[in-house]
């Protein structure tokens, strides 16, 4: 795994900082790359490629909203033996407790931002022409 986490990320380091995450789908762990820390789930699973596919995109519409502060997703990789691998940047988790009224007001501004453009959407379907 490390071995093709270096050639996929184009980096010679690649250094476990002992964050370790997991749960009943994936597991997790943080590491230190050339080019930063980065957080890498595994799964094998046969579905694991299209999870992780949709969590990327997910992750990459959330940072669109520029509402609330998510993990920027950077690769998923498939590896020989049938895992994948989902790579994306590091954050630390530390202290969020005091953060918790600033995360309340983000995902209400996500939330909004939903409902916003969807409305929008609604709107341009029952437009005809320009």
């Amino acid at each position: 795994m490390e071995a093709a986490l270096r050639r996929e990320l184009g980096t010679e380091l690649l250094r476990p900082t002992g964050h370790l995450g997991g749960g009943c789908i994936s597991q997790g762990q943080s590491y230190d790359t050339d080019h930063g820390r980065v957080f890498v789930k595994s799964n094998s699973k046969a579905e694991a490629r299209r999870m992780f596919e949709g969590e990327m995109a997910s992750l990459e519409a959330i940072l669109k909203t520029q509402t609330i502060k998510v993990p920027k997703p950077i690769k998923v990789i498939d590896l020989s033996g049938g895992s994948t691998l989902f790579v994306m940047e590091h954050l630390e988790m530390r202290g969020l407790n005091r953060h918790s009224a600033k995360l309340g007001t983000q995902l209400a501004d996500l939330h909004l931002h939903n409902q916003q453009l969807g409305e929008k959407l609604k709107k341009e379907e029952s437009t005809v022409g320009e």
